[in-house]
């Protein structure tokens, strides 16, 4: 039986501090393979600014390159917005025999009771909480897992412990916007593609 953890977002583009959460969470849970998962439209959020799927695609490629890491384009193909629920019962079905981790944010794991079919969720993996927040105390996302989800720690959901690291995919793209240089905050593959593309200008 396989640990297969699932990274999902819009990854606008995606950046070192995604590669960073990734990593954390594939070396501290003993994953063994991490399934990039790019969506197609993020039911959370506004996309007015969001590249084409093929773009951000690449640029995953790009930036989880290591061994056990393994991008995906089951939610770019799906039509309609893309909801976690169809994508994990996807995945429960090409992987009935392995373990299946959700791997979020402290911030997104505090919404999680309003995410569609949230319960269904639950019932199909184990969630990895990666608390990279100082506002956001690990209590607190014990409390809310404990007692809004219902959940044991250690059984339904782990919470890993990050250094705060200021990188956003919003910052990046105002730098490229006002001229400013990203090379420190994406792979250099990455980085090279966005310059030739000339993405987010």
């Amino acid at each position: 039986m396989s640990r297969i953890g699932v990274f999902g977002g819009t990854f606008n583009p995606p950046h070192l501090g995604h590669l960073r959460l990734a990593q954390a969470a594939k070396a501290q849970c003993a994953l063994d393979t991490v399934l990039i998962m790019p969506a197609n439209i993020p039911p959370h959020k506004q996309a007015h600014d969001l590249v084409a799927g093929d773009d951000r695609l690449a640029l995953c490629r790009l930036t989880f390159a290591d061994d056990g890491f393994v991008v995906s384009e089951l939610e770019l193909h799906r039509t309609g917005k893309s909801y976690t629920v169809d994508t994990m019962q996807a995945l429960r079905d090409a992987y009935p025999g392995d373990e299946l981790f959700l791997i979020i944010g402290s911030d997104m794991l505090l919404s999680f009771d309003r995410w569609y079919q949230w319960q269904e969720i639950l019932s199909l993996c184990t969630l990895i909480v990666l608390s990279r927040d100082d506002a956001i105390s690990p209590e607190t996302l014990r409390m809310y897992a404990n007692e809004t989800l219902g959940l044991t720690e250690g059984e339904g959901y782990h919470v890993l412990l990050l250094e705060p690291m200021e990188l956003s995919s919003t910052m990046i793209r105002e730098t490229i916007r006002l001229g400013g240089d990203v090379s420190g905050y994406l792979t250099a593959p990455a980085n090279a593609y966005l310059k030739e593309k000339g993405l987010y200008r």
